[in-house]
């Protein structure tokens, strides 16, 4: 079957009439469009699946691997029917649409496969792809394991996601994941990409299932983007074998979960550091910024340097291609002990970039164990390890 042949629907065309506002489609299709596949091996997958019934109108886009429906309401004018259209084309349209009055939706029996979207004086003849090459969807779950409060888990998205791989950069899909460890009372959420990792915890009220996830990090990428288009105070979660929801009010967002073993993380997060440097995050995120300037192309590495009794934590970096920078960060309490140790400036600016906290404390032992980074108060609930690296490579 040719590429023309999936674009173009062979099935019945769909009869489908409604009138709907434009704010809400333009709400949905902002949704949805997160998942709406490129069609290059399926061109179906670049469809948008509109279902309508009742009063209702259900929108559908999938990859295969992420999945989101909106539902949103309608005045529905024919009766219940499906149809499938170009995705990109409807996201556009509904992106240059005038904002208020409404948008009716109504396909013409005497052009074939065509369905009119008309607002005011616009009006665009759009194809119907087939529904009968649209792929189904997993259905939700009867029981949620939680529901998460929508502005912490933003937070631990924000505060974990960064610090795991990105597909393109590894095979091992477990460093492209975060783990997501569902407790009595907590979720706990872990990222790593092999040389830093970043542990968050988020209180629950009540955990009705006990189990671990792990999720790929773009698609919590996606979901962060999808709840802030939302009001929803409040998020919850389903699991199968194979797949995670998140519902929040009219929106339903799935990812196929990730089927591989996650690192031991526990063994990783330093025990022994009794050395803390108590930081003022800003003034500390401002140095590292400009120590990462003159610092080596191929490993990025900052000299960090404190003696004890000392009052600054020294920060250096070199490379023979762009010069030096030596300078010295108040220490909120004298240093306690001498250390020297270097970090990928990279790695340290991701983490204080991502914590609100004023004070910060890094806590180290000595030149080969990794640094723990955390709030100095306010935020017990996050934790930061970077692998140290010799600042000569």
């Amino acid at each position: 079957m040719s590429d023309q042949e999936l674009d173009v629907g062979t099935d019945s065309p769909a009869e489908v009439d409604f009138r709907c506002d434009t704010e809400d489609l333009v709400y949905g299709m902002d949704i949805v469009k997160r998942s709406i596949g490129t069609g290059r091996d399926m061109p179906i997958l670049s469809g948008v699946k509109l279902e309508v019934k009742s009063e209702e109108l259900k929108l559908t886009s999938t990859d295969l691997e992420m999945t989101t429906r909106c539902t949103v309401p309608i005045t529905n004018l024919e009766g219940e029917s499906t149809v499938v259209l170009k995705g990109d084309v409807l996201a556009k349209i509904m992106q240059r649409i005038p904002e208020g009055g409404e948008v009716r939706l109504k396909s013409d029996p005497e052009e074939n496969q065509k369905v009119e979207l008309s607002s005011g004086p616009i009006n665009f003849d759009l194809f119907q792809l087939s529904t009968e090459d649209y792929p189904g969807v997993d259905q939700l779950p009867e029981e949620p394991i939680a529901e998460i409060k929508v502005d912490e888990f933003k937070e631990a998205i924000k505060q974990t996601t960064f610090a795991a791989l990105k597909a393109k950069e590894t095979t091992r899909l477990s460093l492209t994941g975060v783990n997501s460890i569902f407790e009595a009372d907590q979720l706990k959420m872990v990222a790593t990409n092999g040389y830093r990792m970043s542990v968050k915890s988020i209180p629950l009220s009540e955990v009705e299932e006990q189990t671990t996830l792990l999720i790929e990090s773009s698609a919590l990428g996606e979901l962060d983007r999808i709840l802030s288009s939302t009001d929803s105070e409040t998020v919850k979660v389903y699991a199968s074998k194979s797949e995670v929801f998140f519902v929040s009010d009219d929106v339903v967002f799935s990812d196929k979960l990730i089927m591989e073993q996650f690192p031991e993380y526990q063994a990783v997060i330093p025990e022994d550091n009794e050395l803390p440097l108590k930081l003022n995050r800003d003034k500390t995120m401002e140095t590292l910024n400009r120590a990462e300037i003159t610092a080596s192309e191929e490993s990025g590495a900052v000299r960090l340097q404190a003696e004890e009794g000392s009052d600054g934590l020294t920060i250096y970096s070199s490379s023979p291609e762009k010069g030096e920078l030596e300078e010295i960060v108040e220490l909120l309490e004298p240093s306690k002990g001498t250390v020297e140790i270097s970090f990928k400036a990279e790695f340290l600016i991701d983490a204080l970039r991502r914590m609100s906290t004023e004070e910060v404390v890094l806590w180290l032992l000595d030149s080969d164990t990794a640094g723990l980074l955390e709030p100095a108060k306010g935020e017990e609930d996050f934790l930061y390890v970077c692998m140290p690296i010799s600042a000569e490579q």
